[in-house]
């Protein structure tokens, strides 16, 4: 009763202020993905520890700070040097550090970087440049993207409990069916659908089917990625940095896994 007391008391406070910061976009935006990122990135490295892979944690996330300012004010010549500098000293530095497997501990480092920093800082870009989508509202496009994952997240979790029977990925989750995967699916592109048909801003009937299809597809594999870390690493959340919870990676695994997708998506249809 106490866990779901708390997990309800980050949503009530958690939710408003996230719909707060993607409206303001800018720099409030900027924050709130740097901040999942970097927080993301340093679960990451504890996840990594376990498996005795020591990552170089500061120059890391600054790695990650310069990627996701780079997304947000886009090409910068002495930023692209800092982090080419950041690189020549991280991997010269390994060598001088006490510890046991050079091999391991660089690539901990700069998968940490890339999952999740790489992967959220696109987010930046289709928040800022929505509109050559041909959509009217970045804003409203951000938030169905946070709606359709709860829904895709809902629709797995209760129709998988109704009607599961075939396990989807036992090996790494063995709660997870193909019938709550394929619910999860439908749930998420409902969701697009609603905004298209009734309006609420614009967007191109395709452009909705290929955002659910992203989301309800990539955000479950996103999901399965995490908890192969965790199973991986032999525990059971990320972190419990987010009372009831878990840790960020266990909230925004969908997303991290979403935005490169949909990055993908921009770059071709903008």
């Amino acid at each position: 009763m106490k866990e779901l007391l708390l997990r309800v008391a980050v949503a009530i406070i958690g939710i408003p202020l996230l719909v707060f910061l993607i409206w303001k976009g800018g720099w409030y935006f900027f924050a709130l993905i740097l901040i999942i990122s970097l927080a993301g990135q340093y679960e990451f490295y504890i996840l990594a520890r376990q498996k005795e892979s020591y990552a170089l944690i500061f120059p890391g996330f600054i790695l990650t700070v310069i990627i996701h300012t780079l997304s947000q004010i886009g090409y910068n010549r002495d930023l692209t040097a800092m982090a080419l500098a950041v690189l020549i000293i991280m991997f010269a530095y390994e060598m001088f550090r006490n510890k046991e497997s050079a091999f391991l501990n660089t690539s901990a480092t700069m998968v940490g970087v890339v999952y999740p920093g790489i992967f959220l800082a696109p987010l930046l870009v289709i928040r800022n440049n929505a509109e050559s989508m041909g959509i009217s509202s970045a804003f409203g496009y951000i938030v169905t993207i946070f709606i359709a994952i709860w829904a895709c997240d809902t629709f797995a979790y209760f129709i998988g409990k109704a009607i599961g029977k075939h396990r989807l990925f036992e090996r790494v989750s063995p709660k997870k069916s193909i019938e709550g995967a394929v619910a999860g699916l439908v749930g998420a592109i409902a969701v697009f659908l609603v905004v298209f048909y009734f309006d609420y801003y614009t967007i191109s009937l395709s452009l909705a089917l290929i955002s659910g299809l992203i989301v309800g597809v990539f955000g479950q594999l996103g999901d399965l990625v995490e908890s192969w870390f965790k199973r991986d690493a032999a525990m059971k959340d990320s972190s419990h940095i987010l009372p009831g919870h878990g840790g960020f990676l266990d909230r925004f695994d969908s997303l991290i896994f979403i935005v490169p997708a949909f990055m993908i998506v921009y770059l071709l249809w903008s």
